[in-house]
């Protein structure tokens, strides 16, 4: 019974994760500019590049549901054991 729920609260967890990584990291950005721009001429600015990504890591960090999930899965893995 405890190995069932845990491996509920496990997939729960684990989809909640991917679908807040998706939705903060692409969703922030618009999927155009997710990926970074093509420049035809090689001429990029990497200060703002770093700042986009350091910009979207913290909306990531800072985001609840990233935190719910991860504590979702650490509670799964201790019911596992139990």
């Amino acid at each position: 019974m405890i190995q069932q729920i845990s491996d509920y609260l496990f997939m729960g967890s684990l989809i909640l994760l991917i679908l807040t990584l998706l939705l903060k990291g692409i969703g922030s950005t618009g999927a155009s500019n997710a990926f970074g721009n093509i420049d035809l001429q090689m001429q990029q600015n990497h200060n703002n590049d770093l700042e986009k990504q350091d910009t979207i890591i913290s909306k990531i960090f800072k985001s609840v549901f990233v935190w719910i999930s991860i504590t979702g899965i650490i509670i799964s893995i201790i019911l596992s054991k139990l």
